[in-house]
């Protein structure tokens, strides 16, 4: 809203798109809790999912309001639930389309994945592995690579544990993420395949400008089944710095955070020291990190 009344609009349409995806009962309205009156998000985030479709419906009203005032993405660059947004925002599949993705993705990982969890350490992806070693917790993997020394590992709970009191003894700042289920691990083999079968209905357009993934490590093509794409990730590892690194090589000079807060505007000044990096809304809206990136 502060780029003008164009951009205000260009995100409050893409809220009622949004919102058409999602089931007509046991959800808020998004414009509500998002634009209109904020400080009802805390309560509403309290239903499971609101969270992750909030961070969603952020990532592709950032990116609309933006062309509205004239910045237009080269690329996009979308991390684990992010590569929805990064899909939609690059035409691939419609708003609404995106959203009932989203909504499927999180009843699938919370019946699947439940009792699991991510953890993020303050080191590399060896130094991870040395701690999952050293709390004897082969049940716990890295699930992402979010840049040179921030990684991401999930794992059951209790293991999971395990390797994040092991990084703090070995002086690794260790958090627990605020996510209840198990994601990026192997031991979700079927849960993608599930949801892959959910997903396939939903239309799958040209792509209107690339999309580089940092779980197949390329930028797609039209001649990908993106919705096998997606479903990837529920099982395979995400390796944010290569995709980074693919963008930069290709031409990329400013990494804009299409969403909420600069997490991912971080890992780019990490990954590619003296980068330009942009965050529209860094420090406003509530929700988990988005995972989704322009270039």
């Amino acid at each position: 809203a502060r780029t003008g009344p164009a951009a205000a609009r260009a995100a409050a349409d893409v809220l009622d798109a949004v919102q058409e995806g999602l089931p007509r009962t046991g959800w808020p309205s998004l414009r509500t809790v998002l634009l209109d009156d904020p400080a009802a998000y805390r309560e509403a985030s309290r239903t499971p999912g609101v969270a992750q479709l909030a961070a969603y419906a952020a990532s592709v009203a950032v990116d609309r309001a933006l062309r509205t005032a004239g910045v237009h993405p080269s690329y996009a660059v979308g991390q684990s639930f992010g590569e929805i947004a990064a899909l939609v925002s690059a035409g691939a599949f419609a708003i609404a389309d995106g959203a009932r993705m989203a909504v499927s993705l999180v009843g699938v990982l919370t019946r699947r994945g439940r009792g699991g969890g991510l953890g993020l350490l303050e080191t590399g992806e060896d130094g991870a592995h040395a701690c999952i070693g050293a709390a004897g917790a082969p049940q716990v993997v890295v699930a992402c690579l979010n840049a040179p020394s921030v990684t991401v590992v999930s794992g059951p709970g209790e293991p999971l544990e395990r390797v994040l009191d092991a990084a703090r003894g070995r002086g690794v700042r260790a958090v627990r993420l605020a996510v209840p289920y198990l994601s990026h691990h192997p031991a979700m083999a079927g849960a993608d395949d599930e949801w892959y079968s959910m997903i396939r209905r939903y239309p799958q357009r040209p792509l209107e400008l690339p999309v580089h993934s940092p779980v197949r490590g390329r930028a797609y093509h039209d001649g990908d089944d993106l919705h096998r794409a997606l479903a990837d990730c529920i099982v395979k590892p995400v390796r944010l710095p290569e995709a980074l690194r693919a963008v930069h090589d290709a031409g990329a000079t400013v990494f804009t955070e299409a969403g909420a807060g600069d997490a991912l505007c971080q890992c780019a000044r990490l990954t590619l020291p003296g980068a330009r990096t942009m965050a529209p809304l860094r420090g406003r809206p509530p929700g988990p990190r988005p995972g989704t990136g322009t270039a």
